[in-house]
C-alpha cells in the first residue's frame, strides 16, 4: 500500500487505493468518527450512575501563625496534621430516571453511528464518482488527441494532393480549420482532466506536490447483489439506508424524552446509602442510609410545558422521518431508472461507435483512392469522434449510476468494509 507521503506523480492511483486514502485522511469522516466515540463515552457516563462511587482522599495541613503579645512577646503557633479517609456512596434505587437516561444514551449512540456510516458512505461515493469523472476526462482527452492526429494527417494528405494538382487549393483551408478545432477540443479536454484530478486529490487527501497521478483503468463493476427491480430496490433502501436508521433511532430518543418528562410529573423517589471511614489521625466511620419521596404539587406549569414541548419535538421528528422515507423512495426510483437508461444508452452507443468507425475507415480509404472528397472524410471523422464521445459518456454515466444505486439503496460501497 502506498503511503501518502511517498505518493508521487509517477505512481498509479487505483480506485481501491483512492477510497483507502479517503478513509484515512478525509477530515469530514474523521470528525464523524470522533462524534461516534463521544456518543460511546456518553453511554459509559449514563451507565456509571448505576454503580457505587468510591473516593479516597488524603489531606495535609501545615499552619504557622505568629501572635503578637505585649506582655510575653510574639508567640508562634504551629499546627501540622495528615488525615486520610475514603467515602463510598451508592444510589440504590430511583424512579427510573437513570434507566431512561441510559436508554437515551444508547439510542443516541446508535443514531450517531448510523449518521457516521452515512457520512462515510457519502464520502466513499464521492471518491468513486470523482474517480470515474477523472477517468472519463482522461478518455475524452485521448479521443481529442486522436481526433487532432487524424485531422493533422488529413491536412498533410490534402497538402500533398494539392501539390500534385489532384484537388483544389481551397481544401487546405477546410482541413486546417478542422485541425484547429480539434486542437481547441484537445486543450478543453486537458483542462477538464486537470480540474477533475484536482477534485479527486482533495477528496482522498493527496498532497499538493502530487500534480497529476496516473489513474488505473477499472473494469465495469458486476451487479452481484444488485436489485433486479425498482420495487426490490425501494424495499432494500428503506430497510438498510443508514440515514433512515439514524432518523428512526432519533425518534426513539425523542420518545424516551417524553417518558422522562412523565416521570418528572409524578412522584419520584430515591434510596441512597453511603459509608465514610477516616483512617487518620484517628480511626472513625460513618454510615448513612436515606430514602426520600417527593411529588411536584405545584410548579407553575413547568413540567406540563416540558412534556408538551417534548411531545411537539417527537411529532416534528416523526414528520421529518416520514418525509425522509418518501424522499428516499423518490431518490431510489430516480437513481434506479437512470441506471436502467444508462444500460440501454451504452448498448446503443457501442453499436453507434462500431458503425461510425466502419464509416470513417471506408471514407478515408475512398479518399486515398480518390473516390471521396474532403467534406465526406471530415464528416465521417466528426461522426466517429461524436460516437466515441457518446460511448465514453454512456460508459462512465453507467459506472456512476451503478455506484449511486448502491448508495441510495444501502448496498455496500467500495471500501465500506474498511
Amino acid at each position: 500500500m502506498l503511503g501518502l507521503s511517498a505518493f508521487s506523480a509517477a505512481d498509479v492511483l487505483t480506485l481501491d487505493e483512492a477510497v483507502r486514502m479517503a478513509a484515512r485522511k478525509n477530515g469530514t469522516l474523521r470528525a464523524a468518527m470522533a462524534d461516534v466515540r463521544a456518543a460511546k463515552e456518553r453511554v459509559v457516563q449514563a451507565r456509571s450512575a448505576f454503580m457505587p462511587t468510591l473516593t479516597p482522599s488524603v489531606f495535609y495541613t501545615n499552619s504557622q501563625r505568629n501572635i503578637p503579645n505585649a506582655q510575653f512577646g510574639n508567640q508562634n503557633v504551629a499546627f501540622e496534621q495528615t488525615s486520610s479517609q475514603a467515602a463510598l456512596s451508592w444510589n440504590v434505587l430511583d424512579a427510573g430516571q437513570r434507566r431512561n437516561r441510559l436508554s437515551q444514551a444508547r439510542e443516541s449512540e446508535s443514531a450517531q453511528s448510523a449518521s457516521a456510516r452515512q457520512t462515510m458512505r457519502t464520502i466513499l461515493f464521492n471518491v468513486e464518482n470523482q474517480f470515474w469523472e477523472s477517468m472519463r476526462s482522461v478518455a475524452l482527452e485521448r479521443v481529442a488527441q486522436s481526433q487532432l492526429d487524424r485531422a493533422q494527417a488529413i491536412v498533410d494528405q490534402t497538402e500533398a494532393r494539392v501539390k500534385v494538382g489532384d484537388v483544389a487549393r481551397r481544401e487546405i483551408l477546410q482541413a486546417k480549420a478542422d485541425a484547429l478545432n480539434a486542437e481547441v477540443s484537445k486543450q478543453t479536454a486537458a483542462n477538464r482532466t486537470k480540474t477533475n484530478v484536482a477534485g479527486l486529490k482533495a477528496l482522498v487527501g493527496l498532497d499538493n506536490s502530487v500534480i497529476a497521478p496516473e489513474l488505473e483503468a477499472v473494469a465495469m463493476p458486476e451487479g452481484g447483489d444488485f436489485p433486479k427491480t425498482l420495487e426490490e430496490a425501494i424495499e432494500m433502501g428503506v430497510k438498510t439506508r443508514p440515514d433512515l436508521i439514524g432518523l428512526s433511532k432519533n425518534l426513539k430518543v425523542q420518545h424516551l424524552a417524553i417518558k422522562a418528562a412523565k416521570i418528572d410529573m409524578g412522584p419520584t423517589y430515591s434510596v441512597d446509602a453511603s459509608y465514610d471511614r477516616q483512617f487518620s489521625p484517628a480511626v472513625s466511620s460513618h454510615q448513612l442510609f436515606t430514602a426520600s419521596i417527593s411529588f411536584p404539587l405545584y410548579d407553575g406549569g413547568l413540567r406540563r410545558a416540558s412534556l408538551r414541548e417534548r411531545q411537539a419535538s417527537f411529532d416534528s421528528t416523526q414528520a421529518s422521518f416520514e418525509q425522509s422515507v418518501r424522499d428516499a423512495k423518490s431518490e431510489i426510483e430516480s437513481a434506479f431508472l437512470t441506471y436502467q437508461q444508462n444500460v440501454a444508452r451504452l448498448k446503443a452507443a457501442d453499436l453507434a461507435l462500431e458503425a461510425a468507425t466502419l464509416n470513417y475507415d471506408a471514407a478515408n480509404e475512398s479518399r486515398k483512392q480518390g473516390a471521396a472528397n474532403l467534406i465526406e472524410v471530415l464528416t465521417a471523422l466528426n461522426s466517429s469522434v461524436t460516437a466515441q464521445v457518446s460511448q465514453i459518456e454512456a460508459r462512465y454515466d453507467l459506472m456512476v449510476s451503478l455506484a449511486r444505486v448502491r448508495l441510495v439503496t444501502g448496498l455496500q460501497l467500495r471500501g465500506e468494509e474498511l
